[in-house]
């Protein structure tokens, strides 16, 4: 497997463990640097990786996660999993941009 190969395999794991915490929160809304903290226990990522994850899990096409900015802190800003999130953790639904672990 080549770097970028693995690059993007990490990434897809990375959607699929942000996805799986939100799932553990699901029915409550919670801040980003909470979701942050729970994502540390595998390992660290900086911000960069959790804004680009969020904007993938997030975007237009794919609304697995909803967003209410805080213009003040980004990381103060509020995240929960959409039905349709539910439904991608749930394993009712794939996309091939995020690995689940079953």
């Amino acid at each position: 497997m080549s770097a970028n190969e693995l690059k993007i395999t990490e990434a897809k794991i990375f959607r699929g463990n942000i996805i799986e915490k939100l799932y553990e929160y699901y029915g409550q809304d919670i801040r980003i640097s909470t979701l942050k903290a729970a994502l540390r226990v595998r390992r660290y990522f900086d911000d960069m990786e959790i804004q680009k994850a969020i904007y993938y899990l997030g975007g237009d096409e794919k609304r697995y996660v909803h967003v209410e900015v805080d213009p003040e802190s980004w990381t103060d800003s509020m995240i929960w999993l959409t039905p349709k999130g539910v439904n991608l953790a749930e394993g009712d639904m794939k996309d091939m941009g995020v690995v689940i672990d079953e």
